[in-house]
Order: C-alpha cells, then structure tokens, then sequence
C-alpha cells in the first residue's frame, strides 16, 4: 500500500530576505494509493501545502511528501497522510488527514489520473491545483473558512462551480464552458487568465437570512401509540386519524455547505373517528351504553397551530442538488403546537332513517404539544416532501383520564 523508495538529502536554499539565506536537508517518501473502483472526490484537511496533479490515464495516484523533518521516515514509522473511502452506492473518495505532528512547511504532492468532480477544502487547508484537465461535465469546489485554492493551471469542458466561504481563491490560468463563483462573507478572490465559453459569473451567495415564504398542503396518516394496556374498552378509543395542513416555509439559509435550516407556519385540520360510543361528562369522555341497535358515529375535531424548524442535509452542493437520486435532501423537524378545544359530533340515525348532529365543546386534549420528525425532500410523483413524525407529549390531558398515549404517523406534502 505504501512504501519508502528512497530518503535523498537536498540541499535547499530558503531566501530569508534579499540577502540572507539558509540550507536545509529535505527528506522524500512516495506512498501509492491501490483501489479497485473509481474515485470523484478529494478532502483536504488543514496543515499542509498541497499541490494536485494529473497523472497519465491509468496510472495509480502517487502521493509525494517532502519534509524537512526526518524522523517520520524511519523504517516502520512511515506516516499515512491519505485514505481512501468507498460510498455504498460505489466508487470513493480522497481525505488527507490534518497535520498534526509534522512540519508546516511539508509539502505534499497529490498524482491522480482519476475523474474528480467533487474537490473540498475544509478549514485553513491549503492547495494549488498544478495541472489539470477535468474532463467532467460539472466540477465543484468548496473553499471553507481560512482555506486557500490557488490554480495554476485548469481545463474544464464542463461547468466549474466554486463556492468560497470566507476564504481565499485565486485563480491564474482557466479554460472551460461555465465558470460560476460563490462567495460567502468575507472573502480574497483574484482573476488572472479566465477564458469561458459562457460569461463567467462572481456574486454574493446565498446567506442566512430570511428572504421568501413558500406554500404547501399535505396531509397525515397517524395512530395512537399507547402507553400500557389501559386503552382497552377506553372512550378514546381511535383507529387512524386523519390531519390536513397548510404549510407556510421560509427559504432554506444555509449553515454550511450542505447544512441549512428554515422556519415555518403549520395550520392543521384534524380528525379522530372514534371506535366505541361515548358522551362528555364534565373534561372527560365515558362510553355510553344507551344507544340502539344502530350506534351513533362520533368524531372528534379540532385545529392545530405550530412553528416547525427544520434542519436539512442536502446530498450535493446548497442549491445543485445531487441529480443521481431522487431524494435530494434529508431533514429533521421540531413543530411546537398549539391545540385548539376538540368539538366531540355526533351523528345518529333518527326513527325517520335521517341523520342528526349534535356537536359541543370538550377539553380533553393537551393544549400544547411537540411533533418530532423525521423525511426527506424527494421528486416522487408530485411528492414534495415525506416524513415520518411521533408526538413527544400525550394526546389528551391529564383531567381527561384518558391512557397516555402519543400520535405517530406519516405527513406527505404536496
């Protein structure tokens, strides 16, 4: 996987100032990356000066590392800077680890022949694209805060997409059809020879703030999950309930790279059909053995209010979506609700085969509770989002002495 193939003595003059100088023996190891799949993405950690170059078709990646430090080279201790990792779905990834025990001034040499599409430098990571030719139909790159991107050298039939947090980006020698940066707080982005097919495009990327409203309706399918075997024979018996929402959402405001979070407004309508007949007595249902031979249906209604806030995972980069699936991102949400008094309706056959309805007022349900949940953001038939909830507090309240239990579900929104 790795080995020494020679440890040379340089002398090398390193210029002090104008006049000054000073020599110092440099030590070289090369370590060969073996895989049997394909690799699309590179990480760079922080504490090295790293240099990415291409390779001859076919060639196995080489990593070359120049230190000025020789006891990281004797034989047994030679350091692994570089893994490789492999997605589920196949092919991999790079990851230089970061510097934590060598010379700053380590260079590292990366030789790959492999189709990258997918380039990130995490926090104070440094690197200069030497040499290469992505021939890809989309290139992005993620320049995280404090992290250098220096190229030399870059040729791109596709769309290069660079965004840059709060970093540094400078940009010698470009050829490609689309150029597209991104920049995110205060960021040092310097142009030199930048030649596109279409007219390269440098703005403010999306920050966190709050800028739009979107409307959606969905609906929920959710079961009582009970607490104990009280619920048998209970008056609060029920099957599946059934909810429709109107869902007011903010614009996603991105954290960092493929985090973002957003706020909302959840109007809900809800319905539980009871499963035995009951009448109120006092903030509470009984059953009710009085009726004939053609029981009664009885529902409870009510309206709900809650504010979700929601943090997503996004499969690509925040707004390019990864178009290899058809879920885009994944998301978890807490929604404080405000519960409204239910209307217990009754609607029961007369002697004259019409039905009556009587509704009125019962405090039975929490007034305040909190809906966990967890889906994902999908491009399903229409589907717009799916998500699997559970309410973290009991359904009706204490007075009612109903059994403790807990709605959970699935919500689909539209």
């Amino acid at each position: 996987m790795k080995h020494i193939v020679s440890i040379v003595s340089i002398a090398l003059l390193l210029t002090l100032t104008s006049t000054t100088a000073q020599a110092q023996d440099l030590y070289q190891i090369r370590q060969t990356l073996a895989h049997t799949f394909s690799v699309n993405k590179i990480e760079i950690n922080s504490g090295w000066d790293v240099r990415l170059i291409q390779s001859p078709k076919e060639s196995p990646t080489l990593l070359m590392i120049t230190t000025p430090c020789a006891e990281f080279f004797k034989e047994g201790a030679e350091p692994s800077l570089m893994v490789v990792e492999k997605y589920k779905r196949g092919g991999g990834w790079y990851e230089l680890k970061p510097n934590q025990w060598m010379p700053r001034t380590t260079l590292v040499e990366i030789y790959t022949s492999e189709p990258i599409d997918r380039i990130e430098l995490h926090k104070g990571a440094r690197l200069t694209i030497q040499r290469f030719d992505f021939d890809s139909t989309e290139l992005d790159i993620t320049i995280d805060s404090g992290a250098t991107l220096i190229i030399d050298t870059l040729d791109n039939r596709g769309t290069t997409c660079i965004d840059v947090h709060n970093g540094t980006l400078d940009l010698r020698r470009i050829r490609g059809r689309e150029l597209n940066i991104l920049t995110y707080g205060t960021c040092n982005v310097t142009e030199g020879d930048v030649q596109t097919t279409i007219p390269h495009t440098k703005e403010p990327g999306k920050e966190w703030k709050f800028r739009s409203i979107f409307l959606n309706l969905g609906m929920d399918l959710s079961m009582p999950l009970w607490n104990g075997s009280s619920h048998y024979g209970s008056p609060y018996n029920t099957d599946i309930a059934f909810s429709t929402h109107i869902k007011l959402t903010s614009n996603d405001m991105e954290i960092h790279r493929r985090l973002a979070w957003n706020f909302g407004l959840d109007v809900s309508a809800n319905i539980l059909q009871l499963d035995n007949v009951v009448k109120t007595e006092s903030s509470r249902l009984v059953l009710d053995p009085s009726h004939g031979a053609t029981p009664p249906r009885q529902t409870l209604y009510y309206w709900a209010v809650g504010i979700p806030f929601t943090l997503k995972y996004n499969l690509g980069n925040w707004g390019s979506p990864y178009s290899g699936t058809p879920i885009r991102t994944f998301y978890a949400t807490l929604t404080p609700t405000l519960n409204f008094k239910p209307r217990l309706v009754t609607q029961s056959l007369d002697e004259d085969n019409s039905w009556s309805i009587e509704r009125e007022r019962v405090d039975i349900l929490n007034r305040f509770n909190v809906r966990a949940s967890i889906g994902f953001d999908c491009t399903i038939g229409g589907l717009h989002r799916v998500e699997l909830f559970i309410d973290l507090l009991p359904t009706f309240n204490a007075g009612a002495e109903a059994p403790k239990t807990r709605m959970m579900g699935l919500s689909y929104i539209f």
